[in-house]
């Protein structure tokens, strides 16, 4: 049997025109789903059991968007103004059924781990949100050959941001994992596991999640 820790965010961004004089807006809305368990190992497989799937790919947490964006052409120039970005975040989160069941060593790793997750996708909406203020800020100076081509060249600019964004997901994700590989819930689950059968891994986008499956 192979276990592997895993936090993933997926973040899909899908473009559609919204009233061009609507004010900037971001939301977050938290989901979560019950775990239960009488040690630090079963509370893991039924975060497991009872998670959101993320590509397929199970996942203790994860990170959910939907994005529009709008904007007024400026007459002969037809360069952008008054853009407007609105995003919708969808965080799901694990949330024990009832903590008391847990030994109070156990109990206090994993509010610490809870924690931790939370923080995680937190980060990660922070991420995305950097990444649209610097949208906002970059398309105003957009220079289309055209006005009927500056949607063309507007998404084209949110892709090229867009992968540099999901480059700074990646690298906090690197660095997220050293933490979680260390953390005091993870060394429990693992300490309950026979040797060499759990694999700790870390995932924002949901792709390393697929080692999740047991074997």
């Amino acid at each position: 049997m192979r276990w592997s820790l895993a936090i993933a965010s997926a973040i899909t961004l899908g473009f559609a025109s919204i009233a061009a004089d609507a004010k900037p807006l971001a939301s977050t809305q938290y989901q979560y789903y019950s775990v239960n368990g009488n040690s630090a190992l079963e509370v893991y497989k039924s975060m497991l059991a009872r998670g959101p799937r993320v590509n397929g790919a199970k996942a203790y947490a994860a990170t959910l968007a939907q994005a529009s964006q709008g904007f007024l052409i400026q007459g002969q120039s037809c360069r952008a103004r008054d853009f407007r970005f609105k995003i919708d975040f969808l965080i799901k989160l694990p949330r024990m059924s009832n903590e008391q069941r847990l030994p109070p060593l156990v109990r206090a790793k994993w509010q610490q781990f809870s924690a931790f997750v939370k923080k995680h996708e937190e980060t990660h909406r922070a991420i995305w949100m950097g990444c649209v203020r610097e949208f906002e800020s970059r398309i105003a100076s957009l220079r289309p050959a055209d006005c009927e081509s500056i949607d063309a060249d507007a998404a084209r600019l949110w892709q090229k941001i867009n992968l540099a964004c999901d480059r700074k997901h990646q690298a906090f994700d690197a660095a997220q994992q050293k933490l979680l590989v260390k953390h005091p819930f993870v060394r429990l689950v693992l300490g309950t596991t026979p040797a060499g059968s759990a694999t700790v891994s870390i995932d924002g986008r949901g792709r390393a999640a697929a080692a999740l499956a047991n074997h």
